[in-house]
């Protein structure tokens, strides 16, 4: 009787989940065009270590991994560049496939977090837990931010460790348990070189320790037992945390962040965690760029008041778990559950809000995996709330919630389909922060408007006094080159030395003087600063074709070819030097070698390449 009646039931779940991840897809699809924002630009578009697959395929890629670089997202980024080059759809698919992944594991973990605490209905509950953890509006930032694949990979490669190491702790010192505990540690290990958010993971698996029940066998055995079993794990975590924060040095994270020292960062970050907690509950205000106060000290009363109700919630888990430890029934077991998920909510939460500064205090994409301790004790105060309700008013209450949660993450993520929307939705929330008005600044720029693009560029300079250099040498560094674009030498070479006033060598500012010069038909200091752009360059590929530019310009061809040619091998995607070499070969009659150049990766990128092939024979 119990088999037959299983039947229908795990049935149901299949059909709710198949249709949860096709209502998620649905969603998501209007976002998969997007193009390439934010930190895309530096981590994907270009970032040169991910055109080889080779890159990834040695040991130093393991070595890298426990010092905080994000080899196993790079490899990702590295797959997609191999399958379709730098197409944004597909670094968008792999982000959406990831993300439907960790939703069926948020199923799992649901139910196997419910079945230690010995509660029933898991199967509702969990299904209910994944499909508000899928269609959640604050979950956008993950999905559609491509660089956010760190978050998803880091997220569903914790899940998966966790619910193996559980397994691996249920079958004990069996061939088949030792087999499973391996690979719950390399999935630990992977998850680490994803993001370091998957060093919590250890104390995250020791915290389930207080789920199971008074009537629970032998319970300081089973304490000892996960506690031998996560020793591992803490002891790799560990020295992948301190080998990140050694390497933490700069302007975006480590203890010498200007004006952000970790006592200011901490206390912060209590008015961030309520920030989020408000964000799960009422999804409103969604930022790509938020323009966070920072704390003043513990008489600001944001903060006080953020720290008391941080103190309160924290307190009434541990209240919640105190008095349900002694009790073997169903709600005993509720209440465990949820103080376990407001206690994942802070583990997870831990490496990104506690005491190490990262010069963003809040991005919503950090949200993702705490998330899931929210949303899952908040299901449990729910469930027990409508418990007296018949199923089918259950259904579709959770009908509504999926459609009034798919809606709004619909709506925010059309704000992400273009540069425009999503700069001009971070300017009307962050008015007065300067790396919106660049972001929207370089949005107007790839419209064509250059007038209105230095318009924002000059108001983000204003507001960019007290930001840190980079952000500063950025903007002069867009709006120099807007300003050329119009013709306008010396306003943009006027830029350019303020910049350079700040850091002498940067080899960016430096390619652009020598665009400056070569505008005005000052062919020798156009040659030193090119010259020199190639000495300090981030972009070495960008330096030598502005050499190559002023060679041809020189009318020195042998060296203008031999300066492009180390263009195009630095940078082989690159259409403008292999549009400026091919050139460069038709005028020394190499004509196939010319046409050869512009049929490569890049042959649909740009206009003047498909014109440049209309000479060119058939291959």
């Amino acid at each position: 009787m119990n088999k037959q009646s299983q039947v229908p039931r795990r049935t149901l779940t299949v059909a709710a989940l198949t249709g949860l991840l096709l209502l998620t897809v649905a969603v998501y699809a209007r976002g998969m065009n997007g193009d390439f924002e934010f930190d895309d630009i530096r981590t994907v578009q270009l970032n040169r270590n991910i055109h080889h697959l080779g890159n990834f395929l040695t040991t130093s890629s393991i070595a890298g991994a426990m010092h905080g670089w994000r080899a196993l997202t790079e490899f990702t980024f590295a797959l997609d560049y191999w399958a379709t080059g730098l197409a944004p759809l597909s670094f968008h698919l792999t982000n959406l496939a990831i993300h439907l992944a960790t939703t069926l594991l948020v199923f799992f973990f649901t139910r196997r977090i419910l079945a230690l605490g010995g509660a029933t209905a898991g199967e509702s509950l969990a299904v209910g837990v994944a499909a508000v953890f899928a269609l959640h509006p604050l979950q956008t930032q993950a999905v559609i931010y491509i660089s956010q694949c760190a978050e998803l990979l880091a997220s569903a490669l914790y899940l998966g460790s966790i619910l193996l190491l559980l397994r691996a702790e249920r079958r004990g010192f069996s061939a088949a348990g030792v087999a499973i505990y391996v690979a719950a540690f390399v999935l630990f290990a992977l998850g680490l070189g994803a993001k370091v958010i998957v060093a919590t993971l250890p104390v995250a698996y020791l915290v389930i320790g207080i789920l199971p029940g008074p009537r629970q066998p032998r319970p300081l055995a089973r304490t000892l037992k996960r506690l031998g079993l996560a020793v591992p794990f803490l002891v790799y975590a560990l020295a992948t945390a301190v080998l990140s924060v050694a390497v933490a040095h700069g302007e975006d994270a480590g203890f010498d962040i200007p004006l952000l020292p970790s006592i200011r960062y901490f206390l912060t970050q209590w008015h961030v965690l309520v920030t989020y907690l408000r964000l799960l509950f009422w999804p409103t205000g969604q930022n790509l760029d938020w323009d966070f106060p920072l704390a003043r000290g513990l008489g600001d009363p944001t903060v006080l008041l953020s720290g008391i109700f941080l103190l309160v919630l924290i307190a009434g888990a541990g209240i919640l778990l105190i008095r349900c430890r002694s009790r073997a029934d169903n709600a005993g077991a509720a209440g465990r559950a949820a103080a376990f998920g407001v206690a994942w909510f802070f583990v997870v939460l831990a490496p990104t809000s506690s005491v190490l500064p990262l010069a963003d205090v809040l991005m919503e994409h950090r949200i993702y995996l705490a998330s899931w301790g929210v949303i899952f004790a908040t299901a449990i105060l729910v469930g027990s709330l409508v418990q007296r309700f018949r199923p089918v008013l259950r259904v579709v209450a959770l009908t509504c919630l999926c459609v009034g949660l798919a809606s709004a993450t619909f709506l925010r993520i059309g704000v992400w389909r273009s540069k425009l929307a999503l700069w001009s939705d971070c300017v009307a929330k962050s008015p007065r922060k300067a790396r919106v008005h660049l972001g929207l600044g370089n949005a107007f720029r790839q419209a064509g408007e250059t007038f209105r693009a230095i318009d924002e560029f000059h108001t983000a300079l204003d507001l960019a006094r007290e930001d840190p250099r980079w952000i500063r040498l950025e903007i002069r560094e867009k709006l120099a080159g807007a300003l050329l674009s119009l013709g306008r030498a010396d306003d943009a070479i006027a830029e350019v030395r303020g910049g350079l006033g700040e850091r002498p060598n940067d080899g960016e500012l430096l390619g652009l003087l020598a665009m400056a010069h070569l505008q005005r038909r000052d062919l020798p200091a156009a040659a030193a600063a090119a010259e020199a752009s190639i000495r300090g360059a981030r972009d070495l590929g960008a330096s030598y074709r502005v050499l190559g530019m002023v060679r041809l310009a020189q009318g020195t061809a042998e060296a203008a070819m031999a300066a492009l040619e180390k263009a195009v091998r630095i940078d082989p995607d690159g259409a403008q030097g292999r549009l400026l070499l091919a050139q460069v070969y038709r005028g020394q009659g190499r004509l196939r070698e010319a046409c050869d150049l512009l049929r490569g990766p890049v042959e649909e990128s740009r206009p003047q390449v498909i014109e440049a092939l209309k000479g060119c024979p058939e291959p």
